[in-house]
C-alpha cells in the first residue's frame, strides 16, 4: 500500500511484513497439524506487540529482518498504519482461535485458523493484504 494514511506517518518495510505473514502461515500449520497448540499464544503475543506496542520489537519482525539481511534485500517501505491494523486483526483472530480451542470447539478454531492462514498466505505470496484493503473504511476507534 503506497498511498498515504491520514492516521499514521510511520513507514514499515513491506518485505518484513511479507516474511512475518509467512511465519504466521507456518504457525497456523503447526497449530492445525501438530499437538503443539501453544503456538497460538506465541503468535498472539507477537501480533499484540506489532499491533499495540512497537512493531519493530516483535520477535517475528526481528527474525524477518535477520532473514532479509542474510538474503541481502533492499527495503521496500510502505505506510505502517494498515499493517498495524492487520496485526491487530490477526491478534483478534488469534484470541478467537485460542478461546474456541480452550472451550472445546477445535473444529471452529481450525476454521478461524484456516481463514487467518489464508489471509497471511495472500500477504506472503502475493503482497495482497486483506486487512489493509479494509483499513480505509474502518472508523478511527478501530484503527
Amino acid at each position: 500500500m503506497a498511498e498515504a494514511c491520514p492516521i499514521s506517518f510511520e513507514t514499515i518495510n513491506e518485505k518484513v511484513a511479507r516474511v512475518n505473514a509467512a511465519l504466521t502461515v507456518l504457525c497456523m500449520l503447526v497449530f492445525v497439524l501438530t499437538p503443539f497448540k501453544a503456538v497460538i499464544l506465541i503468535l498472539g503475543a507477537d501480533l499484540f506487540i506489532r499491533g499495540f506496542l512497537k512493531p519493530g520489537y516483535s520477535f517475528f519482525s526481528l527474525l524477518s529482518r535477520g532473514i532479509l539481511r542474510m538474503l541481502n534485500t533492499e527495503p521496500a517501505m510502505t505506510n505502517a498504519g494498515p499493517k498495524i491494523f492487520a496485526a491487530k486483526t490477526g491478534f483478534t483472530f488469534s484470541c478467537v482461535i485460542g478461546l474456541l480451542y480452550l472451550l472445546g470447539i477445535p473444529a471452529a478454531s481450525y476454521i478461524f485458523a484456516a481463514i487467518l492462514a489464508l489471509f497471511a498466505f495472500l500477504e506472503a505470496a502475493a503482497g495482497f493484504c486483506v486487512a489493509c484493503r479494509l483499513y480505509p473504511f474502518m472508523p478511527d476507534f478501530v484503527k
